[in-house]
C-alpha cells in the first residue's frame, strides 16, 4: 500500500523495494497511543488507513493539535534527526500505519541522490503547508480557516465531495477554535449555500464563494 503515497509514487522499482524492506505495517485501535514525548524515536510513519492526531500537551494540561494525518499522509518526520519523540500520536479511528525505520531511511538518503531530492521536494511542500496554516490561524476568522481546510481536503482527495478525516471536534482543535465555534460557523457556511454537511462528508456547493472567504 506504500505505493499509493504520493511521495513514493515515482520511485524506481529497486528503491521502492528497498523502502518496503525497512518498513513495518502496524494496526492500531481507536484511541491507541503510538508514541508519547520521551519515547525512543524508531522512525516516522505513513498512514495507510484511518486517521492519526499528532498533538502536544502544554504546561497547563491543554492539548494542542499539530496535525491530523489521514490516509496517504506521513507524520513524525522530524524524528529522523531526534533520539526521542517530542509529541504524542493517537489513533482517532481504527487505523493502519507504516513505520519507516529511521537509520535505514537515512542510509537510503545518503546513498541515492534521486531519493534524497524526492524527499527534499516532499519536505518543502510540507513546510509551505505549515506556513499557510500558521498564517491562517493568526490572521483569518473561523469561516476562512474552515474554508481553507475544506479546499485543502478537496485538493488531496481530488473531489468536490470530501470526507473529514476525524470528528469535527478534533478538526476544530486543529483549526484553533472551540467546537462550538466550528459548529456555528459551519452552519453559517451551509446557510449561505457554500457547502453542505452530511456527517463527516462535506459537499462543496459553490466553490467561488468558498474561495472568496480566503481573499
Amino acid at each position: 500500500m506504500l505505493e499509493k503515497l504520493p511521495m513514493f509514487s515515482d520511485l524506481s522499482e529497486e528503491l521502492f523495494s528497498s523502502l518496503k524492506a525497512i518498513s513495518k505495517e502496524i494496526s492500531v485501535k481507536r484511541g491507541a497511543i503510538l508514541f508519547s514525548p520521551g519515547d525512543v524515536a524508531h522512525g516516522f510513519f505513513a498512514v495507510l488507513q484511518g486517521a492519526i492526531r499528532v498533538y502536544r500537551v502544554c504546561s497547563k494540561g491543554r492539548e494542542i493539535s499539530l496535525e491530523i494525518a489521514c490516509a496517504g499522509h506521513t507524520f513524525a518526520e522530524a524524528s529522523l534527526f531526534s533520539d526521542v519523540y517530542r509529541c504524542c500520536a493517537q489513533a482517532l479511528k481504527e487505523s493502519t500505519v507504516c513505520l519507516i525505520r529511521k537509520d535505514a531511511f537515512l542510509e537510503l538518503i545518503r546513498n541515492d541522490a534521486q531519493f534524497a531530492t524526492a524527499w527534499l521536494h516532499f519536505l518543502s511542500f510540507k513546510v509551505i503547508h505549515l506556513h499557510q496554516r500558521i498564517e491562517e490561524l493568526s490572521l483569518n476568522p473561523p469561516g476562512a480557516r474552515i474554508a481553507s481546510y475544506i479546499l485543502f481536503l478537496a485538493e488531496i482527495q481530488n473531489s468536490q465531495s470530501v470526507c473529514l478525516p476525524a470528528h469535527r471536534k478534533s478538526i476544530a482543535t486543529l483549526l484553533g477554535m472551540t467546537h462550538e465555534t466550528f459548529y456555528r460557523t459551519a452552519k453559517e457556511l451551509e446557510n449561505e449555500g457554500t457547502v453542505r454537511f452530511d456527517g463527516p462528508k462535506i459537499e462543496i456547493v459553490n466553490r467561488s464563494l468558498l474561495e472568496a472567504l480566503l481573499e
